[in-house]
């Protein structure tokens, strides 16, 4: 169930917001996790990638696949080698999680991060989030941000760990 709108005192970088805002242009799906959306929780920053865990339904993977062209998303990193035929939602279907890079910057593509069970899993407790005079935002709760991190183990998520841990307890506590 997503929680009622709310402000976020962080500002996304501009590129992250124009990207976010492509992607609700042309009403694709999604919840955002990953640094950005630990931002939003009170998290210090880290990476200004976009990590987004989209609906895995046809039409929006249609959608996706249009966004991404759009963008000229090609791979970076080890997915350096995909190319524009793969952006189509039977190509997007067979992915589990992409590491893209376009005219926005970089953009992840998610579709079961760690310890969870995908899109609906985590928009269950999203939270709707005005960014931008412009964009809105489905954010991941605390919470599955902390069981993602804990599952994943990366380099970062030593650091973002207790930071997660301290905005879950502000949230709790906020709540009483």
């Amino acid at each position: 169930m997503t929680i009622a709108s709310t402000t976020s005192p962080y500002i996304l970088p501009a590129n992250a917001l124009s990207l976010l805002h492509r992607l609700n242009e042309q009403r694709v799906e999604y919840v955002l996790i990953g640094d950005l959306a630990a931002a939003l929780h009170g998290c210090p920053p880290g990476e200004p990638t976009v990590v987004v865990v989209p609906a895995r339904f046809q039409r929006n993977l249609d959608r996706l696949a249009r966004v991404l062209r759009s963008i000229h998303a090609r791979g970076r990193g080890a997915d350096a080698t995909a190319d524009a035929p793969t952006l189509t939602a039977t190509g997007l279907r067979a992915l589990g999680h992409w590491r893209l890079y376009g005219d926005f910057g970089a953009l992840d593509i998610d579709f079961e991060p760690p310890a969870t069970a995908g899109h609906l899993d985590l928009f269950e407790n999203a939270r709707r989030m005005t960014l931008s005079a412009e964009v809105e935002a489905e954010v991941a709760a605390a919470a599955d941000l902390l069981r993602i991190a804990e599952m994943r183990q990366g380099p970062r998520d030593a650091t973002l760990l207790p930071a997660l841990r301290a905005a879950l307890e502000r949230s709790t506590v906020s709540a009483r």
